[in-house]
Formats: structure tokens, sequence, C-alpha cells
């Protein structure tokens, strides 16, 4: 089975990453950020942790902290400069979703 798109499971945290990508001046990640899949959630165990890897296989490079109303959201790229993994913390709204999105496929 595929990795599920991002914006099927979180289409509102995917409009506000691009709106901020926009207001910082990071609007050539629009289309990457629209086109990813989840490919895991982290399992570090952090409560306050929502974040997911985009990619099979996470090597951050360089990365992009967008300045989100709530909590930190952190886009890290790859040497290809691709979207390998979202870091979300603080979000209670985004790991409620996710979670959501697992265990109901995991039934």
């Amino acid at each position: 089975m595929p990795a599920p798109m991002m914006n099927d499971i979180l289409p509102d945290l995917l409009e506000e990453m691009v709106y901020l990508l926009k207001q910082q001046g990071a609007d050539p990640l629009e289309p990457k950020l629209r086109a990813l899949r989840i490919e895991s959630v982290c399992d570090c165990g952090d409560e306050n942790c929502a974040s997911f890897a985009t990619a099979a296989e996470v090597k951050v490079a360089n990365y992009v902290e967008l300045q989100s109303m709530e909590g930190q959201v952190i886009v890290d790229l790859n040497a290809n400069d691709e979207i390998c993994f979202i870091e979300v913390l603080g979000r209670p709204d985004v790991k409620y979703l996710l979670e959501e999105y697992y265990d109901a496929s995991s039934r």
C-alpha cells in the first residue's frame, strides 16, 4: 500500500506550511510540499512530537524553520533539496490527526 498523501491526513497543516513558506520567500518548496507522502511517523516517544518522515531515507542537509503561530514546524531537506522530514513539536492537533489515521489503518 502506498504511503498516504500529507494532504489527505493533514490538509490544514499543509496549507499553513504553504502560507508560511510564501511569507519567508521559500515558494519553490510549495509543489514539493503538496506532493509529499507520509512515509513514517517519528517514534521518539516524546508527547510533544508529531514529526514525520516524507522520504524512505532521511539524511538532513539543510532545513527551513517556519514561523508558525503554534508550536514548532521545521522542514528538513536532503542534499538534493528534497523534503525528507517534517519536524512538528507542540502541536497536539497534528499529533491527534496522525494517531487517528494510523490507529484506524492498523485495525
